[in-house]
């Protein structure tokens, strides 16, 4: 077998790839503009970098289109742990730091929110409102 074949490619592997070096790129870009954003009270930097965290996610979601896929159970979970342990370093962050500027609770509520709509935005265009609505109602298929 001649693995330079495009014919016998992996196309799991180069998924993978795909998606390892979009992360890689615009997520760790993202994240050194949201950390500097942060800790200089910079806006601009912090919505940027923000702003770059959700265009990794939107290139992920295309890149599962490209290849007819789904999001993994692990980036499922890896994506809503990493949200999770952000959203609360903030809260405690505004809750026990002494001189947590308004500038810095902007960044964090304007970028959460952003992230959140991603979220909801990719649940309605990949199941529509109604099956958007299903997955979240758990109650009403028993």
């Amino acid at each position: 077998m001649n693995q330079d074949d495009p014919r016998t490619a992996d196309p799991l592997g180069e998924r993978r790839l795909a998606v390892t070096t979009n992360w890689a790129f615009f997520g760790s870009f993202g994240l050194c503009f949201t950390l500097t954003g942060f800790s200089a009270s910079d806006l601009l930097a912090g919505l940027f970098g923000f702003a770059l965290l959700a265009a990794a996610f939107g290139a992920h979601v295309v890149i599962n289109h490209l290849f007819r896929t789904r999001f993994s159970k692990g980036e499922v979970a890896l994506g809503f742990i990493a949200f999770i342990v952000s959203v609360l370093g903030f809260v405690l962050s505004w809750l026990v730091l002494p001189h947590f500027e308004s500038v810095n609770i902007a960044i964090g509520l304007a970028g959460f929110s952003l992230l959140f709509a991603c979220f909801a935005f990719y649940l309605v265009a990949h199941h529509g409102v109604r099956g958007s609505i299903d997955l979240l109602d758990r109650v009403r298929k028993r």
